[in-house]
């Protein structure tokens, strides 16, 4: 408002005020009036513009940008299922947020570098995901392998787990197997290691036909981009972990209070597994009571699959898994029963199959500080259970056990 005023003042004084004859003097006021009056013209327009950037700006930023990295921004999408368990897989392969972010990154690296063809590459024990392929020539790839074995150059860059470049490639060597059914072989070979945890990368790989495509010179730049990636995926998966503690630690307070409302011990132990097999999916869940005076235990209760061991089934506690669970005080966790050179018998030692159950996962319920029973989950599929189902199961049973303990009390 000041500056328009000004501006009229001035336009006022240049046009109807002469204090000098007309010539050089008068040239010169008129010229200073005029380019002051051009200056504020010009500031004025300029922060016209920069206010209604920062409008516009505004309308387009996200409301969860500010705090996007704590949990209380982060999504809960149905793919992850956050129960306490967090897949990193499933977060960087089903996440819309963290996959635009790993495409930005790629597209980012593949500008600096023009290669011909680059993946992204996720990496979990022994076993290659692709989570995304691109074609930066004109020729598409016909197929695309899901999974890999880490072998060749993947597997130098795991081990170096450094910036890998690789120029003049012997095609005649199996370097690169994810080519391997196709006419197209790389010259050269650029990798970029992403450490996720201790069991998890990511891999930038890129490669071109032409034999010298990559320089070592382009090495430091593209070293800080992989490592700002890999701050920005760890502050994810970290927010995504606390989140999943946060709905575990939900259901933990609801189960809590579901068995407060119980009346007797065997209204708790329906409530128990009812809510155990639908967390974990058991193909079937057992749970067994120490006999009285006797090195036996007497199954009580089985949801899910039925075989020839039915409810009031005893069996020894030195034969089978469950059994050492009991007389061990400890957890027992199997990824898969079927591996070994041995049969490992659950209940006793007559027996003969495990009746196509792979996996696992028996927890010892407790009254006090005396071992009173097990609970065993068992799957039919391999690998079904890891160690942060064990720590779950651990807190869900703890809870139980205290309903336990109250009832004996009473």
């Amino acid at each position: 408002m000041q500056k328009t005023i000004i501006i009229i003042l001035l336009c006022l004084l240049g046009i109807f005020v002469h204090p000098f004859d007309p010539g050089l003097l008068d040239f010169i006021y008129r010229f200073i009036i005029f380019a002051i009056i051009i200056y504020l013209v010009y500031t004025s327009l300029q922060s016209f513009q920069e206010e209604d950037t920062k409008k516009e700006d505004l309308r387009d930023f996200p409301a969860e940008i500010p705090s996007h990295e704590g949990p209380a921004a982060l999504s809960e999408p149905d793919p992850l299922n956050l129960d306490g368990r967090v897949q990193v897989y499933s977060i960087l392969n089903k996440e819309q947020r963290t996959k635009a972010y790993l495409k930005d990154q790629f597209d980012l690296l593949a500008s600096l570098i023009f290669p011909d063809y680059g993946w992204i590459f996720y990496k979990n024990n022994e076993e290659i995901h692709t989570l995304h392929h691109q074609a930066l020539v004109e020729t598409e790839l016909t197929e695309i392998p899901e999974r890999l074995p880490v072998n060749g150059l993947i597997k130098i860059l795991d081990e170096k787990n450094d910036i890998v470049i690789e120029n003049n490639l012997d095609t005649t060597k199996n370097l690169i197997t994810y080519y391997q059914h196709l006419e197209y072989k790389p010259g050269s070979f650029l990798g970029l290691p992403v450490t996720l945890s201790a069991d998890e990368k990511l891999f930038f790989v890129f490669d071109s036909h032409h034999t010298s495509h990559f320089n070592i010179e382009e090495s430091s730049i593209l070293s800080n981009l992989i490592k700002n990636t890999g701050i920005w995926l760890q502050t994810r998966i970290r927010g995504y972990e606390i989140l999943a503690e946060l709905n575990l630690q939900k259901k933990l307070l609801g189960f809590a209070r579901s068995l407060n409302q119980c009346k007797s011990i065997n209204s708790a132990m329906e409530e128990f597994t009812v809510i155990i097999s639908k967390e974990f999916e058991a193909t079937r869940l057992t749970i067994s009571f120490i006999q009285k005076n006797s090195e036996q235990a007497v199954i009580k209760k089985v949801v899910g699959q039925e075989d020839e061991f039915p409810v009031n089934t005893e069996f020894p506690l030195d034969e089978g898994l469950s059994g050492w669970v009991i007389s061990k005080d400890k957890p027992y966790l199997i990824e898969d029963m079927e591996k070994g050179e041995y049969f490992i018998p659950r209940y006793n030692k007559s027996e003969k199959s495990n009746n196509g159950l792979r996996s696992f996962l028996g927890m010892p319920l407790t009254a006090g500080d005396r071992t009173v029973g097990a609970i065993t989950l068992e799957h039919q599929s391999p690998s079904k259970y890891e160690d942060t189902d064990k720590l779950k199961l651990h807190q869900y049973a703890s809870l139980f056990s205290s309903t336990f303990l109250r009832s004996l009390a009473r």
